[in-house]
């Protein structure tokens, strides 16, 4: 027998092992899956686009699910790292406590910096690193992740599968948040439904009514609690404009909305501006200038809205602003923008018109190429000495990874701390803001400021990121500052001429 015939012979064929089935039909590969959408290229062009806009919404929703699981990963490691962060930091606590009492860390807990409280603002500024975010929106993720993770499990869950966006899981978590711990269960239960079904505005609505029904607290004592958060915050936005926006009570808000509204009623025969346009004139008018009125019982005030003596009715306070602005701009020969602050471009006509009616201001020429620093002198009377006035120019804002807080709301700061090198100078001085400012003296972040201006920020857990300067100074300049052996008194330099300057006063100028 050939081994074809052997083959073909049944008897010859060995029984299959127990288990498997005997019908050799069982055995024959599955039927292929075939795409039951129609091939695009037989239909019509019409019915082909819309065939490849059918598959091209599918792939994207698809991507938006996935990006939903991601999320829900990212709570996830999130929340282990501040339960491990905690964790390090019960541990210091416990080998603090072996110490003795003059090196303890803890024994800074009254100013609030402990190793706890250290831990917390670590963890929050190295998220803030990571994720190019500011601080306060790195608290805002650990709080909702945190929240996610330990207090609404059917959201996480719902999030994990993408059955809901990350967008409506959120919204559940910081609503949840500002609800007593053992309600939150009962209210996710109540609001999850809704996440699968309405979009970002309505759920955000539906949100608002179902949140009341779970608090012990009464409306007025949660009212005196939130009212407590009131703020004014600037946004800069785009082609010269921007945001400003005010937290107040609602009361507060709906009087002060209702005075604009009345006042901008006030329309006369030939006024163009609309109903929006003249209430933000109202607005812009009291908030600058005191009050609406030019006259008051003793002052006579000129149409211009100025006092006798020159002063503007209301001006108790007087704003200094940087503007940076071309000199070609500046002559109207050219229309490149000027610069707010450092940060926000505006357009050429305005920073003319700031410019004529400014008090005074200081030149400072840049290379056309590099936009690096040259050269600057100053001739305007109301702001900080010489040092503190470069530092602004070359800085710009706060220098930390994750902050924009401009020059003039910065403090200065010594990268190499004025303990040990007794050195106030532009090479040792850089801008922190106010709340930075403390961090870096209180925490094991680092900052080091390098040869070319960079500033080189290490975490506590070794990470690294460089934070350029917004103008460089130029090496014609850097070797302007240098101390001119020639000449006799060589006892000072440049760099620390502000000592002996006769306005000085003999203080650090930040």
């Amino acid at each position: 027998m050939t081994f074809r015939d052997e083959a073909d012979d049944p008897a010859a064929v060995p029984p299959p092992p127990d288990g498997l089935p005997t019908d050799d039909s069982s055995l024959d590969p599955p039927p292929p899956e075939y795409d039951t959408r129609p091939d695009p290229c037989l239909l019509t062009p019409f019915a082909r686009r819309q065939e490849l806009f059918g598959r091209f919404l599918d792939d994207a929703e698809l991507m938006d699910r996935q990006l939903a699981i991601a999320a829900a990963v990212r709570a996830r490691r999130i929340d282990e790292l501040r339960q491990l962060s905690e964790t390090i930091a019960t541990e210091e606590e416990a080998e603090d406590a072996t110490k003795p009492s003059e090196l303890r860390v803890n024994r800074h807990h009254e100013s609030g910096w402990s190793i706890r409280n250290r831990a917390a603002a670590e963890l929050a500024s190295e998220i803030a690193m990571a994720f190019l975010l500011s601080t306060s929106a790195a608290r805002t993720l650990l709080t909702e992740s945190s929240t996610l993770v330990a207090d609404l499990p059917l959201t996480l869950e719902a999030l994990e599968t993408g059955t809901i966006r990350y967008e409506h899981a959120r919204l559940i978590a910081s609503t949840a948040w500002t609800l007593p711990t053992e309600t939150r269960g009962v209210f996710e239960e109540e609001v999850l439904p809704w996440a699968k079904t309405l979009i970002l505005s309505a759920f955000r609505a539906k949100l608002l009514t179902l949140r009341e029904k779970h608090y012990t607290e009464t409306m007025r004592e949660r009212h005196e609690k939130a009212a407590a958060f009131r703020s004014v915050t600037l946004e800069p936005g785009e082609d010269g404009v921007g945001y400003l926006t005010i937290r107040d009570s609602i009361d507060t808000l709906t009087a002060i909305h209702t005075r604009i509204t009345d006042i901008a009623l006030a329309k006369t025969k030939d006024d163009p501006r609309t109903l929006a346009q003249r209430r933000t004139d109202v607005a812009t008018e009291i908030l600058l200038k005191g009050d609406l009125c030019a006259v008051t019982d003793d002052t006579q005030a000129t149409e211009d809205g100025t006092t006798a003596d020159g002063r503007r009715l209301g001006h108790g306070i007087t704003a200094h602003v940087h503007i940076t602005v071309p000199v070609l701009t500046l002559l109207g020969h050219d229309e490149e923008p000027a610069t707010l602050n450092g940060t926000t471009p505006i357009d050429p006509a305005t920073a003319r018109r700031l410019v004529a009616n400014a008090p005074g201001f200081y030149r400072v020429l840049t290379d056309p190429i590099t936009g690096s620093i040259v050269s600057f002198d100053d001739t305007f009377r109301y702001l900080p000495k010489s040092l503190r006035r470069a530092v602004n120019l070359i800085d710009g804002t706060c220098t930390s990874p994750w902050c924009t807080t401009p020059a003039q709301h910065s403090d200065g700061h010594h990268p190499e701390p004025w303990a040990t090198s007794h050195t106030t100078s532009l090479e040792n001085s850089a801008l922190l803001c106010p709340k930075d400012h403390t961090l870096i003296h209180n925490t094991r972040w680092s900052m080091i400021k390098l040869k070319n201006g960079d500033k080189q920020w290490i975490s506590p857990c070794g990470r690294i990121r460089r934070v350029a300067p917004y103008r460089r100074l130029s090496p014609a300049f850097v070797e302007a500052m240098k101390p001119d052996p020639d000449k006799a008194d060589t006892t000072s330099t440049p760099q620390d001429s502000w000592l002996n300057s006769p306005d000085s006063d003999q203080e650090m100028p930040f």
